[in-house]
């Protein structure tokens, strides 16, 4: 008799064995049933396969059919009974068919169709989003199939470029945030590294989503085709636009569709904000502007930032003043003040006496404002007016006096933007991938857009007043003066700057260029 376990331990480790071997043993014994009995289950498979194939011809077939069928099998069954040793041949022979068929290999399940996959796949993420227990219609449910609400699709190998389908009545799709979780999934099951296009037609519950193509990247700066007060901003889709103008691209010359900014008197949206990320092309964006507004107006360029992107302007014909430091700043923005109170003087006098505005009074001059924040820090910690403060009248009246107010912010910095400069800038730029909060506050809607995290410098969304949003690309336009810019950009750039003037004609009025020789050391904080 063998001596009991000595402890728990091994205790465990005889059960433990002991189960081990109980598996091993039924391992075993199926393996040996399935080996014993591989000929009966042979014969089941070959007769199921056998019914299964009479089954589905009954059905298959039409009614003359079945008729012969069912006389014939009476005849062979009729046969059967009068002929000697019939009953056991036939039995044999179905057997033997039987046992043909049961031994004949599976065929393999066909793969599934990879179109039907990515579908289905897309259909499954959107369910739990567009699945509603009030729908009658179930359009989107587990487990069902995407044709129920997938109306069109298209695809570019293996990558979907188009889709078109309908969700329930019941969605919430005047939400942005419920809109905004849909166009997230879409991204996600679709693919990433692309930008796409969503259309709500909230009327009757469709959703259609496309794939945009990219944007050129490689438009330079350049002398643009375009009408006086016209300012190409860059370039975007072609449906979003049906003007298309002549482009110098990599040596080859390109109808593309142009983003234009109409200024002047007659337009509703003179001003401009762009709110941009560093390094995202806000720079390039203002010189973009100055390049052209230099042809046929005055330039005042206030560089909030001190970083000296505009010094290539600085003693070029039509700018009046390019001004780095806070002191000079708050003077520039005194004299713009009066400066529009002097021109809306001249436009009043003139329409009341039925006399021709004068030039000095019509001429456009355009006002820069690079991180006019940093100068409201600088003026917060000095006790000083707000720069911005005194952009109220230049925005206000600057459609009147020939003015156009153009500013930039960091998206950190936007919540430091005073609500009139934000309500009078109707023109709105952000460059970069901005999250989509910024976004909706700069541009007073969302794009419609997702996508393209990795967006190339100067890539962005602009909305024009009321206009849609579309997407644009800044030209390429960077400083001359940089050590790092391509001799070939450097010698476009500075065949497109205006020419080197001593002095200023004396009708433009003007800010003396000349520091003054006394002034209080600029605070640094």
């Amino acid at each position: 008799m063998s001596p009991g376990p000595k402890s728990l331990a091994a205790i465990a480790r005889r059960t433990k064995d002991g189960i081990g071997n109980t598996r091993t043993r039924a391992h075993h014994i199926t393996h040996h049933t399935r080996d014993t009995f591989s000929p009966v289950f042979t014969l089941g498979r070959g007769l199921n396969r056998q019914f299964a194939w009479t089954r589905n011809w009954w059905k298959s077939a039409s009614a003359d059919k079945r008729k012969a069928g069912a006389a014939g099998a009476a005849a062979v069954l009729l046969a059967l009974y009068f002929l000697p040793y019939a009953p056991m041949i036939a039995l044999l022979l179905v057997l033997a068919g039987a046992a043909w068929l049961g031994h004949a290999e599976k065929q393999p399940a066909a793969e599934p169709d990879r179109t039907d996959v990515k579908l289905q796949a897309v259909y499954n993420g959107l369910v739990p989003h567009f699945a509603d227990d009030h729908d009658p219609a179930r359009l989107f449910h587990p487990g069902g199939p995407y044709q129920n609400a997938f109306r069109h699709w298209e695809l570019d190998g293996d990558r979907i470029v188009r889709l078109e389908l309908t969700y329930s009545p019941y969605f919430t799709d005047d939400d942005p945030t419920a809109r905004a979780r849909i166009e997230r999934v879409l991204q996600a099951k679709i693919g990433r590294g692309r930008e796409y296009l969503y259309e709500w037609d909230t009327e009757n519950n469709h959703l259609t989503l496309a794939a945009l193509p990219p944007l050129p990247t490689a438009v330079p700066a350049q002398q643009f085709v375009t009408a006086p007060r016209e300012i190409l901003l860059g370039i975007t889709d072609a449906g979003s636009t049906n003007r298309r103008i002549p482009v110098h691209v990599e040596d080859t010359i390109r109808q593309l569709p142009p983003v234009i900014w109409r200024t002047g008197n007659r337009s509703t949206d003179p001003h401009l904000l762009a709110v941009a990320a560093p390094g995202a092309g806000k720079s390039n964006l203002l010189r973009t502007i100055a390049l052209q507004a230099a042809r046929d107006g005055d330039i005042v360029v206030i560089d909030g930032s001190g970083s000296g992107d505009y010094a290539c302007l600085a003693g070029r014909h039509s700018i009046l003043q390019i001004e780095t430091g806070y002191h000079g700043a708050l003077e520039t923005l005194t004299w713009l003040r009066h400066e529009t109170e002097r021109r809306i003087a001249a436009v009043t006098y003139a329409k009341q006496h039925g006399t021709p505005v004068p030039d000095n009074a019509r001429r456009p001059l355009w006002v820069i404002l690079d991180e006019i924040t940093e100068l409201s820090d600088l003026a917060a910690g000095q006790g000083t007016t707000d720069p911005q403060e005194l952009l109220d009248l230049p925005l206000r009246l600057g459609r009147a006096a020939h003015i156009g107010v153009i500013t930039s912010a960091r998206p950190t910095h936007l919540g430091r933007l005073r609500p009139a400069l934000i309500a009078d800038t109707h023109t709105r730029v952000v460059l970069g991938p901005l999250d989509p909060e910024t976004t909706l506050t700069v541009l007073g809607t969302g794009t419609g857009i997702s996508g393209g995290e990795d967006m190339p410098p100067g890539r962005g969304y602009i909305r024009i007043g009321n206009g849609p949003v579309v997407r644009i690309q800044i030209p390429h336009t960077p400083d001359p003066l940089e050590e790092d810019t391509p001799e070939a950009d450097r010698r476009r750039l500075l065949a497109l700057l205006p020419r080197h003037t001593d002095a200023l004609p004396v009708d433009v009025p003007s800010i003396s260029l000349a520091k003054a020789p006394e002034r209080e050391p600029e605070p640094t904080g």
